[in-house]
């Protein structure tokens, strides 16, 4: 270890610029694993929230909500706890005059549903064409006891609360009851069971009989699989940081490599002292750990520093249980990079190497 350390304070920049470059790797994985924790909470924040265990979809639906089509009657079907009712639309909220639009995903549920969220301000729907918003259309400039529209319809409902920032599919979320959603969706049945619905969702449930006409039961974790785009979304960006890890390895195994092969005299000479394989290989790994957690370290704070000024619409969100789990994968694979010269040092013969 005493080897490696003094070998790195005497030639600091070639050290140093393996350090930028390990620097510049965990950089661009540290922010791509920001930005797919970002992405994967922008789809589903709203559903994390419900804190359910159980989504009933039309089992033609191809296990997604918005082509599901149920109806209020169909909640006979299934028995269990907190059973509620889902309505969605997703579309353009909009003032009365159209001064304001935001692309937003609204629910539709029963008044007393566990998914209706708590109100932060104003008050709990209780009456007809009313609704609730996420905090974060109260900061683009939506307020309580405006009239609002959503999509294409005219009919307008009013703003009676906010609750905390949730979205769906990246958009902000508005709930209100089921009746005032169909009206909204242009939907000519609006009160009875015969209301249309997307889906029943429950904490914890199963189907009465083994006859369930035309429904399906998915866990939250596959329904949040199905999301539109989130798959391929999160497979996309995690592919790339598996990319980067090997990459990691290959930069670190082909120095080791390059540097070994230079030093063929000087690891000749501390043989021919009486220092072996295994102590010249540690000093190899003492000095990958070292340029691989300065590197690390440094691409964090960083990436902390960049998460501070980022803008606020941008999908950032740090996990720091798994930018820990980043952060061993990467001294690994510096690890594994050095390991990779153990048979190149092994096969030095003194004699040879001195000349």
């Amino acid at each position: 270890m005493y080897l490696g350390l003094k070998d790195m304070a005497h030639e600091k920049l070639r050290y140093g610029l393996l350090s930028g470059v390990l620097l510049l790797i965990a950089l661009v994985v540290f922010m791509l694993a920001g930005l797919a924790n970002g992405l994967s909470n922008g789809n589903r924040q709203a559903v994390d929230q419900w804190h359910a265990q159980t989504v009933y979809l039309n089992e033609d639906a191809n296990q997604t909500l918005s082509a599901s089509q149920l109806k209020l009657a169909d909640q006979d079907r299934i028995k269990g706890q907190d059973v509620a009712p889902l309505a969605s639309l997703s579309g353009t909220l909009r003032t009365a005059s159209n001064g304001q639009k935001t692309n937003a995903s609204a629910f539709g549920t029963t008044r007393d549903s566990f998914l209706m969220p708590k109100v932060i301000s104003g008050h709990r729907i209780n009456g007809k064409n009313q609704l609730l918003i996420s905090a974060g259309l109260k900061d683009k400039g939506y307020r309580i006891g405006q009239k609002v529209r959503i999509g294409t319809t005219d009919q307008k409902v009013t703003i009676v609360g906010t609750f905390k920032a949730s979205t769906y599919s990246i958009a902000p979320t508005v709930y209100t009851d089921v009746a005032t959603l169909n009206r909204l969706k242009g939907n000519p049945i609006t009160s009875g069971d015969q209301q249309p619905v997307n889906a029943f969702v429950t904490k914890k449930s199963h189907f009465k009989t083994q006859h369930h006409g035309n429904m399906q039961r998915l866990s939250i974790a596959t329904f949040i699989e199905k999301l539109p785009g989130y798959s391929a979304e999160q497979l996309t960006l995690n592919t790339m940081i598996y990319f980067l890890f090997a990459i990691a390895l290959a930069v670190i195994g082909i120095f080791m490599f390059v540097l070994t092969l230079q030093k063929q005299a000087l690891f000749g000479v501390l043989k021919v002292q009486g220092i072996g394989t295994k102590h010249i290989l540690a000093a190899l790994l003492t000095q990958s750990v070292v340029m691989a957690i300065i590197g690390i370290g440094i691409g964090l704070l960083i990436t902390l520093g960049l998460a501070q000024i980022m803008p606020a619409g941008l999908p950032f969100a740090i996990d720091w249980p798994q930018f820990g789990i980043y952060s061993v994968a990467l001294l690994l694979a510096a690890v594994v990079g050095a390991l990779l010269s153990w048979r190149t040092v092994a096969k030095i013969d003194p004699v040879v190497a001195i000349g």
